[in-house]
């Protein structure tokens, strides 16, 4: 099978006897391929292995880091692209039947399919689930979260809610393709009590709380970030920088220039004199 030159990555491999299986898999009818996905989906981790996959690719507006891939995970994506079309009704079975590798692979595979029904369907069972490799395959990596809300797939109120479950299992903001340009006053209070919460309970608080409310401030966001200017963590420290210079406020310049004097890591340094050039 031969995917288009923006998905060449995903055929290179070495060849080997899980490379010439798959091969002969891909070679079948698509409507063979849909029909043996039960059977074959299952065999992929121990056929083509879990050696991680390199690169990025972007298709038909799908972008994915595939450094978060596995041979088995491009693998169920090829394999799924040969069986084209395949029924939503399908695509769910596969998940639903799968154990939690199979459920990976499968998620992967959606970050870089068009959107549909089962698009909807699998991030609902996502935000249900406790598996964090599940949350991880769906929700980071790609733009299927900025796809499927820029697409009317998922509401706003849905998609907060997606990143708030990425903030709960404290997976960073950059894996999440593109998040950081939909912020919204709803996701910054969410993100604000559970920072709150964290804090009452004396657990760590998400490093990138202040990072992503600056873009869309409410009631305790300025606090916050001036709080989070003086954290131990400097990666708290860095993303409170960040967010001053998103906020763009002339009454808080002082409150930078201030802390770079005194600030001895150069990252941070460095984004406080950025969000004082701005």
């Amino acid at each position: 099978m031969t995917l288009p030159p923006s998905l060449a990555v995903l055929q290179h491999g070495p060849a080997d006897d899980g490379t010439r299986w798959l091969d002969g898999q891909l070679a079948r009818p698509p409507a063979e391929v849909l029909a043996a996905l039960p059977v074959v989906l299952p065999a992929l981790a121990r056929r083509l292995g879990r050696e991680g996959l390199v690169g990025r690719v972007e298709h038909q507006g799908a972008r994915a880091d595939l450094t978060a891939w596995r041979r088995c995970d491009g693998a169920g994506f090829r394999l799924l692209s040969r069986a084209d079309p395949v029924p939503d009704a399908a695509l769910l079975d596969l998940y639903a039947r799968g154990d939690l590798e199979e459920r990976t692979i499968v998620l992967r595979a959606i970050t870089l399919r068009p959107l549909c029904d089962a698009t909807s369907k699998l991030l609902d069972e996502v935000q249900r689930s406790n598996i964090v490799a599940h949350l991880e395959a769906a929700c980071l990596d790609s733009n299927l979260l900025v796809r499927a809300l820029d697409g009317g797939l998922l509401s706003r109120e849905r998609f907060d809610r997606m990143v708030l479950k990425v903030a709960f299992n404290d997976l960073p903001l950059a894996r999440m393709h593109d998040v950081a340009a939909r912020p919204g006053p709803e996701l910054s209070r969410m993100l604000q009590g559970l920072a709150t919460e964290r804090e009452a309970a004396g657990r760590a608080v998400w490093r990138d709380t202040c990072r992503l409310a600056a873009g869309a401030p409410v009631p305790g966001t300025v606090a916050r970030v001036l709080g989070d200017l003086e954290h131990g963590d400097a990666g708290r420290r860095l993303a409170a920088a960040e967010a001053l210079a998103t906020l763009r406020r002339p009454d808080l310049v002082e409150f930078a220039r201030e802390r770079v004097a005194r600030e001895d890591k150069p990252d941070v340094r460095r984004a406080l004199e950025r969000a004082l050039a701005s």
